[in-house]
């Protein structure tokens, strides 16, 4: 996180707390300062039931141990093992340095304040914050200012999973004659999909299960039926190959609206449940990203209640799978379901703690998802558990989340591990109208 040669001071936003409460000892030897507003608006966030309020309330314990074990608490300088000190600044309003024009004591002002009041007194400080609006308002003002980049990676955008080389016949007979083959590849990964291609009369659809000595593929079909529905195109083929394989316990699936991801998914774990018997339920969580002032605080009932908006999409799906039977046997079904602990819907913030195991895990909606909650989740996955992740780039509603941060941050450091596959679906198949939406707008 620092430039190396240079001491540096670090004032960090409130979001960067939210996002990742480690980011307190990610400044290598450098010093990290805390505005108190900082505290106050955390202390306003850790009774919500987000992963928000959960990183609040981490990050108030981690500056209470730290406070704990130094004499004055953090008024003063800690120091940290990295060889930086931490402390809180107490005053953090400093009217003189603003121009007239913001108010001094909104929380974002006395961030500013104190960072021109320690520059003013000759400490080299630099403002640390995930909120674009505040890093423009730094720099008019003449703060050097950094987004938090911890959780952010070089993302390379065009990883689908899937890609295409060109073969000759031989090797495309082998592939259907032995069921695998080697190929050359330029820079292949373990579990990406390939369309093998030779004359126009002549192609094969393989998988990448070896990359040394030599690149080996087996053969995958080109279509899959699960839990009664059929892949629509060749992505569902190869991700319904993914999320049937228990050899592959994490799988990433990526697209736009329409794609089938959750759904897939759903019908992938109900098979494994229901009729392979290989885990023993299907659970679905889902973050709770507020969209406007609508978050959990806000709207009526008791928690399944507050819970209902946010399970809308899931259910949908669910009542989808079970169609044929008719709407209120469907229901029926989806009851009795639920009764048997056979499937659970809930907040992702219940994962927090437990140990996953024989359950077929679904996370929904992914991409709003910060890279340290996703860590948390693959490191509760038991030998016998399976984690999906479902999501949309074009969709993220969390505003501590970067563009290159999170989901897509994982899908990068994971491609290419045996454990991991990831495919991104691209044809919307919800209805003609929901493909011409997603392919003009």
């Amino acid at each position: 996180m620092s430039d190396r040669g240079q001491h540096h001071t670090y004032v960090l936003d409130t979001c960067v707390l939210l996002a990742d409460p480690a980011s307190l000892f990610r400044f290598e030897e450098h010093d990290v300062v805390l505005p108190l507003v900082v505290i106050e608006e955390l202390d306003r966030k850790k009774t919500l039931m987000d992963e928000i309020g959960t990183n609040a309330r981490r990050t108030i314990r981690l500056l209470e141990e730290r406070g704990a074990s130094a004499e004055g608490g953090l008024s003063q300088p800690v120091p940290l093992s990295s060889g930086g000190t931490l402390r809180i600044e107490m005053n953090g309003i400093h009217s003189a340095h603003l121009p007239e024009v913001l108010d001094p004591l909104t929380p974002d002002h006395r961030i500013l304040s104190t960072c021109l009041e320690l520059r003013a007194g000759g400490t080299n400080a630099v403002l640390v914050t995930k909120d674009a609006a505040l890093r423009i308002k730094g720099a008019q003002l003449g703060v050097p200012v950094q987004d938090y980049r911890a959780d952010v990676v070089a993302v390379d955008e065009s990883y689908s999973g899937v890609t295409e080389v060109v073969a000759d016949a031989a090797t495309i007979d082998r592939i259907y004659a032995d069921g695998k083959a080697t190929l050359e590849m330029e820079a292949p990964l373990i579990n990406q999909f390939v369309v093998v291609k030779g004359s126009a009369s002549q192609s094969a659809l393989a998988q990448v299960v070896e990359v040394a000595p030599q690149t080996t593929v087996v053969r995958v079909p080109g279509t899959r039926r699960v839990f009664g529905i059929e892949s629509k195109n060749l992505r569902q083929a190869f991700a319904l190959e993914l999320l049937l394989n228990p050899d592959i316990p994490a799988v990433s699936l990526m697209g736009a609206p329409g794609t089938g991801k959750t759904f897939l998914a759903l019908a992938a774990g109900l098979e494994q449940v229901l009729e392979a018997g290989r885990y023993r339920k299907v659970s679905v969580y889902r973050p709770l990203v507020p969209v406007g002032r609508q978050d959990l605080g806000y709207l009526p009932g008791d928690l399944d209640e507050k819970l209902a908006p946010w399970m809308a999409a899931v259910y949908d799906n669910l009542y989808a799978l079970f169609s044929d039977a008719g709407p209120a046997a469907a229901r029926d079904a989806l009851d009795e379901l639920v009764e048997r602990d056979a499937l659970e819907l809930a907040a992702i913030t219940y994962l927090r703690g437990r140990s996953i195991t024989g359950e077929f895990v679904i996370i929904d909606e992914a991409q709003n998802l910060e890279l340290s909650t996703l860590k948390v989740i693959l490191t509760r996955i038991g030998p016998d558990a399976k984690v999906v992740f479902c999501g949309d780039f074009t969709q993220v509603d969390n505003p501590y989340v970067s563009p290159f941060g999170g989901a897509a941050a994982m899908i990068e450091k994971m491609k290419g591990h045996p454990l991991f596959g990831h495919v991104t679906l691209e044809r919307t198949v919800r209805s003609p109208l929901a493909e011409l939406a997603a392919a003009v707008l």
